[in-house]
């Protein structure tokens, strides 16, 4: 019998590709990229322009370069560069974490610290316990790599850690790992309270597993008082802290860290070396150089003035624009969203095709579960638009909104 080629396409047919779970959140860019309308998006999570103008990156990427030539734009440790695993570790210490630069990874993003913590914790089949509604690339992470994801719900105080230790046991389930963003949650914006933080940390330390503890928006507080990390909490339960300059710098730059035991990060590190060897080498440059000139706290103050007055803005045109309507709100003290919640029965979904008939975007609720019904909810992010924008983004939604009821 004569041999033959196999083609590409017979290859694919015999071989069935494995499924990925991508994020609706990232989708919504390019669905507001591709409107032919004005839209006003509080669908994206990120700093708005205003923000990233406050940094100088030209001068900043332009002083780099000029004093270390072609060596900025090259390879670097896969670990990350060192002043900067020390940076990391200098302010983790100065929120009451146990950390030395060893103890750090600078990954590219917190989503690729996320990843790289899958890859060296989880295996197929192992259980993940994780908010309800979470960050949706988390929780596609997690599947990505095997994982069976518990979801929680959240309320004012942040995961329901006693209903999870309920379900636990009542399911006789031994998670490998805890996922909470215990600062002003993606997408809710609420807070884990310190009773729950230190409740989490001894269901965990009781279960064996271990706390991912993702916490981008820590220092955007904008009334009420600071909480301890987790990390800074936890006596025998095992907590690695995850975090990422992209929400107060320049997130194009992609570079987060990781703060785990140093047998973590060598094992992080090899499985990054598969992936994309290191973290970019002017990124991490261009944010030591920022740091070294001082000034990051002061411009952290101008962060929060700047979106403390767009969170006004938005609660204030929420409540003009949608009172008496059945919509409803929560009111979170910091960070970039408010969860809103329709009426029953509406679908947010439904309803973002007619917003952006409206020339207004944000992403459905149903884009941050595995399992749950969040499908009359939305998040809603203050973050990008001016204020301005803002009040107009929500006249907006209300006529998307009338338009569903009509």
């Amino acid at each position: 019998m004569a041999l033959r080629d196999v083609t590409a396409r017979e290859m694919v047919a015999a071989s069935p590709l494995n499924d990925i779970h991508g994020s609706f959140i990232d989708e919504t860019i390019g669905i507001v990229a591709r409107q032919t309308r004005d839209t006003v998006s509080f669908a994206v999570g990120s700093p708005s322009r205003e923000a990233l103008d406050l940094v100088g990156a030209e001068d900043l990427a332009s002083t780099v370069i000029a004093r270390e030539g072609a060596s900025a734009l090259g390879y670097t440790i896969t670990e990350g560069e060192p002043e900067l695993r020390e940076a990391v570790a200098s302010a983790a210490r100065g929120r009451g974490m146990r950390a030395n630069a060893e103890e750090v990874l600078i990954s590219a993003g917190a989503l690729q610290g996320i990843d790289l913590l899958c890859r060296v914790y989880l295996r197929p089949g192992d259980v993940v316990v994780a908010e309800s509604p979470a960050f949706a690339n988390a929780l596609s992470a997690f599947r990505n790599h095997g994982a069976h994801v518990l979801e929680v719900p959240v309320d004012e105080e942040g995961m329901d850690v006693h209903y999870a230790a309920r379900l636990l046991r009542r399911d006789g389930i031994r998670p490998r790992m805890f996922f909470v963003v215990p600062n002003f949650q993606n997408p809710t914006g609420e807070t884990l309270s310190e009773r729950r933080r230190e409740a989490l940390c001894a269901l965990a330390a009781n279960c064996g597993a271990i706390v991912v503890e993702d916490d981008p928006y820590a220092l955007l507080r904008y009334r009420g008082h600071d909480v301890a990390p987790i990390a800074s909490l936890a006596v025998k339960a095992d907590v690695v802290s995850v975090g990422s300059y992209s929400k107060t710098f320049l997130p194009g730059l992609r570079v987060g860290w990781v703060i785990a035991p140093t047998e973590v990060v060598r094992r992080m590190a090899a499985a990054k070396q598969c992936i994309d060897s290191s973290t970019g080498t002017l990124g991490q440059r261009m944010v030591l150089e920022f740091l070294r000139r001082g000034g990051a706290d002061a411009h952290v103050e101008r962060l929060r003035d700047l979106y403390r007055e767009k969170q006004e803005r938005g609660r204030a045109a929420l409540a003009r624009e949608f009172a008496g309507t059945g919509v409803s709100w929560n009111d979170p003290e910091g960070g970039f969203y408010f969860w809103v919640k329709l009426p029953q029965g509406m679908d947010a979904r439904a309803l973002l095709d007619v917003a952006l008939e409206e020339g207004v975007a944000f992403v459905p609720g149903q884009a941050f579960t595995v399992a749950r019904d969040h499908s009359s909810a939305l998040r809603f992010s203050i973050s990008a638009p001016t204020p301005d924008r803002i009040d107009e983004g929500v006249r907006r939604l209300r006529r998307a909104f009338d338009r569903m009821r009509a």
